[in-house]
């Protein structure tokens, strides 16, 4: 009788969803860099993968500690765990629930005032800038703004106080130009400062004036 003392060959597992992952034959190193931007790569191929959720909820219940599994980094799913019991994170609904809280922003990147400004103006002759976005007020993020609030905030870095008008140099009625712009606040430091100068002017001219008077003799 001769004894057959070599490993016994694992059985093959069965299909399941780590067939259809997108990295399945990639390099797995890469998936365990710590750098931001190696991490950020990493993340991009999840983001892709028809089957994203359940290796996240792979990871989360083996309690994997390094590298990005499923769209999620060390830290978001220990925030997660820490959330969430190990028996909620058996419903894959549920996962997807975390995971789409954790990756919101990644996933999802919101739109920047900047992005709209940029998308819905253009240079006009003479330094204006015209608007051809959405006419009057409309919602941005729930919040309703108008072309020259946009172009308040974006140019001042702060909402405006009042009133929006143009400029009584600037003649373009569309223009959207922010320099071009003053609201309440601005044109009444603006009256203010005219005020003070035309008294000063006044009274330089007075003294110019008493200054040329003969002296009485």
């Amino acid at each position: 009788m001769t004894h057959y003392n070599e490993a016994i060959p694992a059985a093959p597992r069965k299909p399941d969803w780590r067939d259809k992952a997108a990295c399945r034959s990639d390099n797995t190193d890469r998936f365990f860099h710590t750098t931001p931007t190696r991490v950020q790569e990493a993340k991009g191929t999840c983001f892709g993968c028809p089957v994203m959720y359940q290796c996240a909820q792979g990871a989360l219940h083996r309690g994997e500690e390094n590298g990005v599994w499923g769209g999620l980094s060390e830290g978001q799913r220990t925030t997660i765990r820490k959330k969430y019991k190990i028996h909620q994170l058996q419903n894959l609904d549920t996962v997807k629930t975390a995971v789409d809280n954790a990756l919101r922003a990644e996933l999802h990147p919101e739109r920047t005032l900047r992005d709209l400004w940029d998308q819905h103006t253009h240079p006009l002759p003479g330094g204006h800038i015209g608007w051809h976005g959405p006419v009057g007020s409309f919602s941005f993020h729930g919040i309703p703004v108008t072309p020259k609030q946009l172009a308040f905030q974006i140019d001042r870095g702060h909402k405006a106080t009042g009133i929006i008008r143009r400029a009584p140099e600037c003649p373009v009625v569309e223009c959207v130009n922010p320099r071009h712009l003053l609201d309440n606040q601005e044109r009444i430091q603006r009256r203010r400062a005219a005020e003070e100068a035309a008294v000063q002017a006044a009274a330089q001219e007075q003294h110019a004036a008493d200054e040329a008077l003969p002296e009485a003799g």
